[in-house]
């Protein structure tokens, strides 16, 4: 392979104010560094990884083109097996397939912690030489990702003989490592984030703990909201994302007094005012998040109030200006509301629930939501299974 340092153009800015042009600053352009600025471009973008499917498609696609190799691997340790989870390549390898860390390259590179040069796979033990005949694949370098206690290996391939350079070596060692950097992040994100949505579910129990007995309301509902996105059509994870993002629909109520919360009679106008602003404190609460979870959530306690007419709170929307997933947790909470004791209500039967949701079809709610709730069965979402867990 060439060299890494290429023919550079130095593009010359002028002269600071003050200076003769005796004094020149310059910079070298990002694309003329070739090997080194694709591998600085690529951490870069590795930096801003948020999780490993991400990182996966940055590194299959750099890891070729660092080394000119016909294919690359990307290899994830998953307890004692090789699990080859991601590929770029001109012909299919093993991507989805495990094998026992005994028996593969990549596993001999984890456990020994070091990189593999093997221009002549065939001539060397450590390969199964049975997996390799079906694919295209002559010579090879496989390195470790972190080279204490490695978690995984990138592995480039060539259909002809080639003698991997100890640059090329270099390159893709460097781009594992980086690698390493990044998949840490993604777990330190995801370890908060799962702290902080743990903490904003346990808000919203104790939200509901002053005005529901058995503390599963945001379940419930959460539960209803993701069979109605189910029968809506959506796919299994948006559904469940909904579901979860449910959860948290009144975790604004922290704010509203029990003078409020528990008044048994009808409250005051100022009362009711006062309740109404449950929706944009839990939208505050639940704002600025990075995390898939948390825009959704925050755009339904904001929004689980609006009505279709037009006369919900707080910021009167109408029909399909509020957002569907607001649109559906609007009758998740009604349902689960109605079908549970309250300090200022008893719980109503399914039967005058069903009636009450179906004369609001058009008015409260949004007749598409209303037709996909009348198919599931009502009896079934109105209390949580006995194995369901409680935070």
């Amino acid at each position: 392979m060439g060299s890494i340092e290429p023919a550079v153009s130095t593009t010359v800015l002028p002269p600071l104010p003050g200076q003769d042009g005796s004094s020149l600053i310059s910079f070298t352009p990002m694309h003329a560094l070739g090997e080194a600025g694709e591998l600085i471009e690529t951490i870069q973008q590795l930096s801003l990884a948020r999780s490993v499917k991400e990182i996966q498609a940055i590194v299959r696609h750099t890891a070729r083109r660092l080394t000119g190799a016909d294919g690359a691997t990307f290899v994830l340790r998953d307890g004692d097996l090789c699990h080859y989870a991601d590929e770029d390549a001109i012909a299919p390898l093993w991507k989805g397939q495990r094998f026992p860390m005994s028996a593969c390259i990549s596993g001999w590179v984890m456990l020994n912690r070091g990189p593999a040069v093997l221009p002549d796979i065939y001539a060397d033990d450590r390969i199964p030489a049975d997996a390799y005949r079906p694919t295209f694949v002559k010579s090879l370098v496989m390195v470790p990702i972190r080279t204490l206690d490695p978690i995984g290996a990138i592995g480039n391939y060539w259909a002809d003989h080639h003698e991997p350079s100890d640059r090329e070596v270099m390159l893709l060692q460097a781009l594992a490592d980086s690698t390493a950097v990044a998949m840490e992040n993604v777990r330190m994100l995801g370890e908060l984030e799962a702290a902080r949505r743990e903490s904003l579910m346990r808000l919203a129990v104790a939200a509901e703990y002053r005005d529901d007995g058995s503390h599963q309301h945001p379940q419930r509902v959460g539960r209803t909201a993701m069979a109605v996105a189910r029968v809506l059509g959506m796919d299994e994870g948006q559904a469940s994302l909904i579901g979860q993002a449910a959860e948290l629909h009144d975790v604004g109520k922290l704010a509203i007094p029990d003078s409020i919360l528990l008044k048994p009679h009808k409250l005051a106008e100022h009362e009711f005012e006062k309740l109404k602003t449950h929706t944009t404190t839990g939208a505050a609460i639940l704002g600025g998040g990075h995390s898939p979870l948390m825009a959704p959530a925050e755009q339904i306690a904001l929004t689980h109030h609006e009505r279709w007419d037009g006369a919900g709170y707080p910021n009167g929307l109408i029909a399909d200006d509020i957002p569907i997933t607001g649109r559906i947790v609007a009758l998740a909470d009604v349902f689960d509301a109605l079908t549970h004791p309250r300090p200022y209500k008893q719980a109503w039967s399914i039967e005058s629930t069903m009636s009450e949701i179906r004369s609001l079809q058009g008015r409260q709610f949004d007749p598409a939501v209303v037709s996909a709730f009348m198919e599931l069965d009502p009896s079934s979402l109105v209390e949580m299974p006995r194995d369901a867990p409680v935070l």
